[in-house]
């Protein structure tokens, strides 16, 4: 029973983040072929290693850790390929783009702070544009508003969003 939960909990983590981790793999190919051919034998190391998976972290970055580590397995094998990265370049592209999941992290967490900080009323218009991806004049007809007043009205609520995201980012980076 153990076993078919943990089965369970490894095909849910690996098909929510197949597609992060595929891009992530290709980043470092910038071949599809090689990056499947990658992406697979991961996905096979992972179910190998998904003992050794911490369930209190997430899985992406623990993915990526050992997806980085077969990419330059794979590079090694095929380096007598002169179209391949070097080992050096795969290792500062991993480094950077590691830097940039935590940027990314910070700029959703403040961006979820931040559209929770919002007026219910300009949080409904947001989310009727951007998510429900409704047409402008729809909204500003339900909300008995001229369209160029609710162009204005999202114009200003995207600079407060954009505006509170930068502080809390900022906030993040000097503590």
């Amino acid at each position: 029973m153990e076993q078919k939960k943990q089965e369970r909990l490894f095909t849910t983590l690996l098909t929510a983040h197949r597609r992060p981790l595929y891009a992530f793999i290709y980043s470092l190919l910038a071949d599809h072929a090689d990056a499947e051919d990658v992406y697979q034998r991961c996905s096979m190391i992972l179910w190998d290693k998904f003992e050794q998976y911490d369930s209190d972290s997430d899985f992406l970055p623990w993915a990526m850790g050992i997806a980085f580590y077969e990419v330059k397995n794979f590079l090694r094998v095929t380096s007598r390929d002169r179209h391949r990265f070097s080992e050096q370049l795969i290792e500062q592209l991993f480094d950077r783009m590691s830097a940039d999941k935590n940027d990314h992290n910070t700029q959703m967490l403040s961006l979820e702070k931040c559209l929770k900080s919002l007026r219910q009323k300009d949080l409904w218009v947001i989310q009727q544009v951007y998510w429900e991806r409704r047409k402008c004049s729809a909204v500003a007809e339900e909300i008995g508003m001229k369209i160029n007043a609710l162009y204005d009205r999202v114009s200003r609520i995207r600079s407060q969003i954009k505006d509170c995201v930068r502080r809390r980012v900022a906030e993040v980076e000097h503590v």
